[in-house]
């Protein structure tokens, strides 16, 4: 039986509703969007045409990779993050809409207070300091990550968005291999926050397909709130910023760390779902 593009994106539809996936037009959609090399209205103006048999095929596989959770960016192999394109695969997080709130308030700091050099946790993708450094000129940026899997991605994120001259990517256990720590004026991170007990209980893209190793934040999921804190009122001098994203539930235990360790002006932020999402604090040496 002949099908023509609109039968296809039914099925496919289909199959990933029966498997329980959320946004199983949208995911159908792109993936076809991928299979045809045409956007979303050509496909809707070229319905009534036959697809071919092996584009049919090639569509369905992908459809039956989805509907066993594999999440759609790691079948594309592509996500925007700040209107920006970004690879991404299994060895590093999927970037998320609420860490554009991170970064928007870290570029507002950046500009209000003239700082070009800046040091990230935690690289994945890449796409917190390629993101500060498209939006911020002057910036130069450092980031670090303990898997060479994600640098290599990141890397290749920072020259895919023309930042690459101004980002060093550092395979790194936080601060080990960075030198002249005092020199970074803002210190950025989306670090693992999930409690290790409770990674079990994640959806099954996430806890499946994305590394677990950016996702487990120790037994209370702050273990890396608390090393970094204490590490960068260890090594840095004069004046700096900290900027922290956070679990839904977690601000108010990540303030206390802050101002444990001697932090002043702390704020926190909501994101777009009004949940309290970055954590920032001044550190005065």
């Amino acid at each position: 039986m002949k099908k023509t593009i609109r039968n296809a994106l039914d099925d496919g539809i289909k199959l990933l509703r029966d498997n329980k996936v959320i946004d199983a037009q949208i995911d159908a959609n792109m993936l076809l969007e991928q299979i045809l090399q045409m956007d979303k209205v050509n496909i809707i103006i070229n319905g009534n045409k036959e697809i071919t048999e092996h584009k049919y095929i090639s569509y369905m596989r992908l459809i039956n990779i989805r509907a066993k959770g594999k999440p759609l960016q790691y079948i594309t192999g592509y996500q925007e993050f700040m209107g920006l394109p970004f690879k991404v695969n299994n060895n590093v997080l999927i970037p998320r809409q609420d860490t554009e709130i991170l970064v928007l308030e870290a570029i507002k700091c950046i500009k209000e207070n003239n700082i070009t050099n800046i040091l990230e946790i935690g690289s994945g993708s890449g796409c917190i300091p390629i993101s500060i450094c498209n939006e911020c000129e002057n910036v130069r940026a450092t980031s670090v990550d303990i898997s060479i899997e994600a640098i290599s991605v990141a890397k290749q994120n920072a020259v895919t968005n023309k930042v690459d001259d101004r980002i060093s990517f550092i395979q790194s256990n936080l601060f080990e291999k960075v030198d002249n720590i005092n020199n970074f004026e803002l210190f950025i991170s989306n670090p693992p926050y999930i409690k290790r007990n409770e990674i079990v209980s994640l959806m099954r893209e996430v806890k499946d397909y994305e590394p677990i190793g950016a996702l487990d934040g120790g037994e209370d999921g702050l273990y890396f709130y608390k090393q970094i804190s204490k590490k960068v009122k260890e090594l840095t001098n004069e004046k700096s910023y900290i900027f922290y994203e956070v679990g839904h539930d977690q601000s108010e235990e990540v303030k206390e760390i802050l101002e444990y360790y001697g932090y002043t002006n702390i704020n926190i932020s909501k994101d777009l779902a009004g949940i309290n999402r970055v954590v920032s604090g001044t550190m005065y040496k």
